[in-house]
């Protein structure tokens, strides 16, 4: 069995963090607040004989998926199948806009407390444009407590709720996220597969194994651009869902060789037919019968 590591996201611009691992030390960094740190679950790809490519395994417990329907929407319509570096892109770029965005709420929560600044000049006029709309937005939903509107505080809060989800989603593609198959430590022996048993106990935590033939390429036709790279470039990916998938009707060829090969059925059929024909116009002009020689 072969393994391959890899992170989720290719960017080595690694900028952003997890909810709440560092604490304000210095009076520097109340003004200027560190930014969380991108850190997305980590996919394990691996191969072998029998269950064959695209298979993976996520170790990180806490990680959280697309639903269902979402998932099944980007692969079909969007054409994000096996290749998710357009998603993942998309993910650390929308984590590094709101993470900068949450440390400018916070910039200016805590000008609140420094009455010496005036908001209106600049650059504080520029920072309150662009953050007070969201710090407000909750003004008189919650109550005051203690003279202090909790609105923003609440609003910087969810910020950063929102910041742990992507930081812990994982894109299952070409697999639905309801097709990963949970193996905890204790119950490795129920994992058919020794080779990733033991692989999985060295790691020694718990997985969400993704593997065999994806329940789309069931569902669907499999995109053609990835069949003809099978035909192409990997003939023994191709090779392998032949011989073990075959029997499912399931067109693993590219269309190109598909129409190529229908064609040519096409063309054997009518020589066929205009064969037959013509033995039967051969055989209607010879003026006796069989019963006749004997």
């Amino acid at each position: 069995m072969m393994t391959i590591e890899f992170d989720v996201l290719f960017s080595s611009n690694n900028l952003i963090a997890t909810v709440g691992t560092d604490s304000v030390k210095n009076y520097l960094e109340i003004f200027f607040p560190k930014g969380l740190i991108f850190n997305p679950p980590i996919l394990t790809f691996y191969q072998d004989n029998i269950e064959g490519y695209y298979n993976f395994f996520i170790v990180q417990k806490n990680a959280i998926f697309l639903p269902n329907w979402l998932s099944e929407i980007i692969q079909i319509f969007a054409n994000q199948n096996v290749d998710t570096t357009l998603l993942s892109t998309i993910q650390e770029w929308t984590f590094g806009i709101l993470n900068k965005f949450r440390i400018l709420c916070e910039i200016r929560a805590a000008l609140w407390w420094w009455l010496m600044f005036n908001p209106y000049q600049q650059p504080f006029n520029t920072l309150r444009i662009l953050t007070e709309w969201y710090l407000t937005s909750l003004t008189g939903i919650f109550p005051i407590i203690m003279g202090i509107d909790i609105g923003p505080t609440i609003a910087i809060t969810a910020l950063g709720v929102l910041l742990d989800l992507l930081n812990r989603l994982v894109f299952t593609m070409p697999y639905l996220p309801s097709e990963g198959e949970k193996f905890t430590i204790n119950d490795l022996a129920q994992l058919d597969n020794p080779a990733l048993a033991d692989l999985v106990s060295k790691i020694g935590e718990d997985v969400t194994v993704f593997r065999y033939l994806p329940s789309l390429w069931y569902k669907y036709q499999i995109p053609d651009n990835l069949r003809e790279y099978w035909y192409i470039k990997k003939p023994e990916i191709l090779q392998y869902f032949l011989k073990n998938y075959e029997n499912l009707g399931i067109d693993f060829l590219p269309n190109q060789i598909l129409q190529s090969e229908y064609e040519n059925h096409l063309e054997y059929s009518t020589i066929l037919t205009s064969l037959i024909e013509h033995v039967g116009e051969v055989s209607s002009k010879i003026p006796f019968s069989f019963s006749e020689v004997f």
